[in-house]
């Protein structure tokens, strides 16, 4: 009997090397199905990795072609719009004569426009009157435009003499404040502040009228004359 036991515990039957073998097997299919696992996991996070960082690139993109737009837009809003400034210049009335120019240096009209001096004259002449209904109007200034009037006359120069008043219009210091808007009706008005001094302004050309005609009499004396004033009056107008 012993040797019967002994030799069915050591001899291995069909059924059992059965269920070894699909035992082996169920493992490395197991190990199969996890290592398939593991590279299918590492390559979705790869594919979602790359998708996000193309998903972040495109946003990107469209925010800098956003922003180039917007560029562009001020670029051409900065390049189309009016452009308004005063100065003071020497009169076309004489010497002690200044004169305002307002002008649009802008591609586009400027409209409503409006201007506030710093400090208004304490004399109200005729020249400060007809000044402050000027400024205070509003109006439009095409581009390539500009208006001149009389800012001030002031003292007569050493040896003459006026009937009038000693000095008419604007002080000699001062600021003058321009205010407009452009077409686009959205846009926030323009506002500048230029200086507008006379005083301190050094030497200014003036145009020359010629040789005193010391030679010539009656007629051709008054013919000289007014060719020495027009000769003058177009020298001012380029100035």
């Amino acid at each position: 009997m012993v040797p019967a036991i002994m030799l069915g515990m050591g001899t291995p039957t069909w059924a059992d090397q059965l269920v070894a073998w699909s035992a082996l097997f169920s493992a490395l299919l197991t190990l199969g199905l996890l290592v398939f696992a593991v590279f299918a996991w590492r390559t979705a996070h790869s594919t979602l990795e790359e998708s996000r960082k193309a998903s972040l690139a495109a946003q990107r993109a469209a925010e800098a072609a956003e922003a180039a737009n917007e560029q562009l837009r001020r670029d051409s809003v900065e390049q189309t719009r009016p452009y308004v400034f005063a100065e003071v210049i020497p009169g076309l009335a004489g010497v002690t004569s200044w004169d305002l120019r307002i002008t649009n240096a802008g591609k586009t009209s400027a409209r409503e426009l409006t201007l506030t001096p710093s400090k208004w004259s304490d004399r109200e002449d005729t020249v400060t009157q007809s000044l402050r209904e000027l400024l205070e109007t509003p109006r439009t200034l095409p581009p390539g435009c500009s208006i001149r009037a009389l800012w001030r006359i002031g003292p007569p120069e050493p040896g003459h003499h006026t009937d009038g008043p000693h000095e008419m219009g604007m002080d000699e210091r001062g600021q003058v404040r321009v205010e407009y808007r452009s077409d686009d009706p959205q846009h926030a008005p323009y506002v500048d502040v230029f200086d507008v001094n006379t005083h301190g302004a050094g030497l200014w050309p003036v145009p020359e009228a010629g040789p005193t005609p010391d030679g010539l009499n009656g007629d051709l004396r008054k013919f000289y004359r007014l060719g020495q004033t027009l000769v003058r009056r177009v020298g001012e107008l380029g100035r």
